[in-house]
């Protein structure tokens, strides 16, 4: 699969909104950094306004089963093949990430690792064992970003001087609501909104990958080479501009350590948002219930075993094989050997949108309709996992971290994996010991 390395240069200020309304008594909340949802929904709107009918080389349309008429919801199945990672900010030729939430620092001093402690005695929620233990006392100064550079010294368990990087500005402006059937002023309708404008000389650096296979025969088509990038994208509200520019950046990552090392605490930290919706239980379906929220689904909520099934050479689903004899047949390999022990999480990300091919009630009447908000655990949490031994180390390790086998993107959010959520890197969790 061809991936293609990117950034978008805005041509002015972003319209960036979260799920508050432009009505609550605080500013419109524009000046937000791009979800990656956003940088996705981007991509795809393009490839409908150059296309707005199947093109040949798409080849025969998806016929739903039943199941999925009912839905309530409205979808062409185009273009469904659409990945992208990203945007994080790039400046000067250098990528910056969310800095990472198990780092503490004072103003002005080195960031350090923070240290766990046992939870005895506290009211940490299941199953979590060991709480984060900072370094330095009273109030913590974190930056919102680190550089690539800075990002590997965390890996590494290193402390780090973090570099004050300016990146964007948030500007604030007076609007007037528009009547969008007469395309006049709303009178009386004057609001306020938040807007983010880049520093010059920085852009949004992302990935994305979309080849499909037509129904009906023919090889893989890549639609992205047929929009021809670089090309202008509208991204955000208010009709955002922004233009597609070539770039070579790469995502953060050290090399899994050698099984003599030892290492049987692993650390994955978030570098995108990752949603864990909550699972009611199903016993047709062998399905049993899961809170969700800040707790990855695949980690049992009382135990913090991992559910992920071990890797192994014939872990690939098999030519003609049902989705379902797949898992199946996955399930029964075993799962890894490991637990969640502590995990650091920030403030959910709450976030909404405005969808333009919703299903009523009624299924087939076609309406436009606001999404359901959703909580995203957000980028730069952090998650501690105990290992039973070096080989169940390597195999989560092979599970969680970003960079996956075949130049694969590993993705671990139970929603939205193919818009980028849930990426994360795995390094060694650093104690006084090492």
């Amino acid at each position: 699969m061809k991936t293609y390395q990117r950034q978008l240069v805005p041509q002015d200020v972003l319209f960036l909104r979260d799920a508050r309304p432009m009505e609550a008594s605080d500013a419109g909340c524009g000046a937000n950094w791009p979800r990656p949802d956003q940088l996705w929904n981007a991509l795809i709107h393009q490839m409908h306004r150059l296309w707005p009918e199947r093109q040949t080389w798409e080849g025969e349309a998806h016929r739903k089963r039943q199941e999925e008429q009912n839905k309530h919801r409205h979808s062409s199945d185009r273009f469904g093949a659409l990945q992208t990672v990203g945007p994080f900010p790039l400046y000067k030729n250098m990528v910056y990430f969310p800095c990472p939430l198990d780092l503490s620092g004072e103003e002005n001093a080195p960031l350090q690792p923070m240290q766990l402690v046992p939870g005895t005695g506290t009211d940490l929620p299941k199953p979590l064992t060991y709480a984060f233990s900072t370094t330095v006392l009273g109030k913590q100064s974190l930056p919102a970003w680190i550089s690539l550079a800075e990002y590997l010294q965390y890996l590494e368990g290193k402390s780090f001087q973090a570099e004050k990087a300016s990146l964007y500005d948030v500007e604030r402006n007076i609007g007037i609501a528009i009547d969008s059937e007469t395309g006049t002023a709303k009178e009386g309708q004057i609001y306020q909104a938040e807007y983010l404008r880049l520093q010059d000389g920085v852009g949004l650096a992302f990935l994305a990958s979309c080849e499909i296979k037509p129904k009906g025969g023919g090889g893989l088509v890549d639609v992205l080479e047929k929009i021809s990038l670089p090309s202008p994208l509208i991204i955000g509200g208010q009709q955002g501009i922004a233009h597609v520019l070539p770039s070579a950046w790469k995502l953060p990552g050290v090399p899994m350590p050698a099984l003599d090392e030892k290492p049987l605490l692993l650390r994955w930290t978030l570098l995108s948002p990752a949603i864990f919706p909550k699972i009611e239980a199903d016993a047709s379906r062998n399905l049993t219930g899961h809170h969700g929220g800040w707790l990855p689904s695949w980690i049992e909520p009382n135990s913090g075993r991992v559910m992920l099934p071990k890797p192994t050479q014939d872990s690939k689903r098999r030519p003609g094989e049902s989705r379902e004899a797949w898992r199946e047949r996955r399930r029964n390999q075993g799962n890894i050997e490991a637990k969640l022990v502590a995990a650091r999480i920030g403030k959910p990300l709450f976030f909404s949108g405005w969808d333009l091919h919703q299903k009523t009630d009624q299924a087939e009447q076609i309406s436009q309709g606001a999404k359901a908000t959703q909580a995203a655990v957000p980028a730069g949490s952090t998650y501690v996992f105990e290992c039973q031994n070096p080989a169940a180390f390597q195999e989560l390790w092979r599970a969680l971290d970003a960079q996956g086998p075949d130049n694969r993107i590993v993705r671990r959010s139970a929603n939205f994996g193919e818009k980028g959520f849930g990426i994360g890197v795995c390094s060694v969790f650093p104690t006084p010991k090492n």
